[in-house]
């Protein structure tokens, strides 16, 4: 962790502790499963500068990877959704 994102094992507790092992995106517990186990929350981190921002679930960490971090993109996923939301 400490090579790749620059923090060490007593960060990334500390981390889960402010994010009470919650996403910092969707505030949900991570669900994916790797060999049968809950997988642990994502360090997220700037791909400009390889700086760990928080720790996400593996759908919002794929969310944000998929748009390359760009914020516009999201907004137009956003108003695309309230697009073709369902009129109940």
């Amino acid at each position: 962790m400490r090579k790749k994102y620059g923090i060490g094992i007593a960060e990334f507790k500390a981390m889960m502790t402010a994010q009470r092992g919650l996403c910092a995106i969707c505030g949900q517990p991570e669900k994916h499963k790797m060999n049968g186990r809950i997988r642990g929350l994502a360090i997220d981190h700037d791909h400009r500068t390889g700086k760990a921002r928080e720790l996400l679930c593996q759908n919002c960490n794929h969310l944000i990877g998929c748009v390359d971090d760009d914020k516009a993109i999201l907004l137009k996923a956003i108003d695309y959704l309230d697009k073709h939301k369902a009129h109940a």
